[in-house]
This record gives C-alpha cells, sequence and structure tokens, in this order.
C-alpha cells in the first residue's frame, strides 16, 4: 500500500500499488487532488501523470527524466534541483512554479504557462518552450543554448546573463525584457519584439535579428559583431559603445540611434 501525503501529513491519496509512480499515475487518472503532495527526492522517472493535480506540490530534487505531465496543474510547485530531463510539460499549468537550478535538457515546454516562474540557473540546453508563456518569469542564468522559444512570450521576462547561444527566438515577445549580458551569439531573433528590452553588454555576435523591432531598446556596450539587423525597427535605440564590425544595418529604420 502506497500513501502520498502534504507536508502536514494528511494523506491525500492511497493506493493498494506497492511503488509511488503507480499511486501516482492511478491518481491522476482518477482526477484526485494532490495538491501540495511532498514528493522530494523521490524516484518518478517515466511517470505518465498527464493531467494531474498536483497545485503548490514539492518535487525537490526529484527524479522526472522522460515523465509525462502534459496538461497537468504544477502552479506554484516546487522543482527546485528536480531532474526533467526530456520530460514532456506541454501545455502544463507552471504559473509562479520554482525551477531554480532544475535539470529541464531537451524538456518540451510547448504552449505551457509559466508565467512567473522562476528558472533561475536552471539547465535546459535543447529544451522546447515554443509558444509558451513565461511573461514576467525569472530567467537569470538560465543555460538554455539552442533552445527553441519561437513565438514565446517573454515580455519583461529577468534573462539578465542567460545563455542562449543558437536559440531559435523568432517571433518572441521581449518587450521590457532584461536580456543584460545574456548570450545571445548566433541566435534567431527575426521578426522578435524587443522594444524597450535592456541588452546593455549582452554578446549578438553573428545573431539574427532581421526584421526584429527595437524600439528604445538599449544595446549600450553590446557585442554585435557581424550581427544582422537588416530592416530592423531601431528607432530611439541606444547602442552606445557598442561593437558593430561587420555589423549588417542594410534598411534598418531609426537613423537617430545613437552609436
Amino acid at each position: 500500500m502506497t500513501q502520498i501525503r502534504n507536508r502536514a501529513g494528511t494523506v491525500l491519496f492511497t493506493s493498494n500499488d506497492e511503488d509511488v509512480v503507480s499511486a501516482l499515475e492511478h491518481a491522476a487518472e482518477e482526477g484526485i487532488d494532490l495538491s501540495g503532495a511532498v514528493l522530494d527526492e523521490m524516484d518518478l522517472s517515466g511517470a505518465n501523470i498527464e493531467e494531474a493535480r498536483l497545485t503548490g506540490a514539492s518535487f525537490r530534487r526529484a527524479h522526472l527524466e522522460g515523465a509525462n505531465l502534459e496538461e497537468a496543474d504544477l502552479s506554484t510547485a516546487d522543482f527546485s534541483g528536480a531532474w526533467l530531463a526530456g520530460a514532456n510539460l506541454e501545455e502544463a499549468n507552471l504559473t509562479g512554479a520554482n525551477l531554480e537550478g532544475a535539470s529541464l535538457e531537451d524538456a518540451n515546454f510547448e504552449e505551457a504557462d509559466l508565467h512567473h516562474a522562476n528558472l533561475a540557473g536552471a539547465r535546459a540546453q535543447g529544451a522546447n518552450f515554443e509558444e509558451s508563456v513565461l511573461a514576467g518569469a525569472n530567467l537569470s542564468g538560465l543555460q538554455c543554448e539552442g533552445g527553441n522559444f519561437e513565438e514565446s512570450d517573454l515580455a519583461g521576462a529577468g534573462l539578465r546573463g542567460a545563455r542562449l547561444s543558437r536559440a531559435n527566438m523568432e517571433k518572441c515577445n521581449l518587450r521590457g525584457a532584461d536580456l543584460s549580458r545574456a548570450e545571445l551569439a548566433e541566435a534567431n531573433l527575426e521578426k522578435a519584439h524587443l522594444d524597450d528590452a535592456n541588452l546593455e553588454g549582452a554578446e549578438l555576435r553573428m545573431a539574427n535579428v532581421e526584421k526584429a523591432s527595437l524600439r528604445g531598446a538599449r544595446l549600450a556596450g553590446a557585442d554585435l559583431t557581424a550581427a544582422n539587423f537588416e530592416r530592423a525597427d531601431l528607432t530611439g535605440a541606444d547602442l552606445t559603445g557598442a561593437r558593430t564590425a561587420g555589423t549588417n544595418f542594410e534598411d534598418a529604420r531609426g537613423t537617430d540611434f545613437r552609436f
């Protein structure tokens, strides 16, 4: 028999299964509310808990590699230090969730809701965030080289010092985002919205920023070497001290931007 409890010790679900994974899977199938469940440091690798109700649950340092959490309600859940490499969190609700320092390599967050979530220092190389909502999220120091953020909403997100080289951020909403000192070498920012974004000291060597909107953006001290800003809108942008050797500004708007 397996019992799933919350931090106060209250039993949320009792199963005849001998292992936690099977118990969780049955609870998810039955639509049991497991809000506040404590699953810290447990091995839940490969678990299929699609549509599970786990609001505020704690998965600290738990193993969820290859797990399926599609459409699960994980709002305010704690995944700090957890391992979710290759996990599927498509369309999951992760509003306000804590994934600080988590291992998210190759995980799928397509169309997931992560607004105001904390992903600071998470390792997410190759992860997929396509069309996800990350507005107001903390992604400072995120390691997501080669990740996919196409058409995701990162408005007002904190990405200071994030490692996003070779990432696909086409058509992203990055209005007002903090990308200061972020690594964006060879990243694809085509048609991205970066109005009023902070890119001071950011590295955009050989990045593709074609047709992007950077109205009022701050790029002081940024490395734009060999980057492509063709047909970008730089109206009111500040490029004071930016490195622009080999940068392509062909047909870029905003001839008043400051070098």
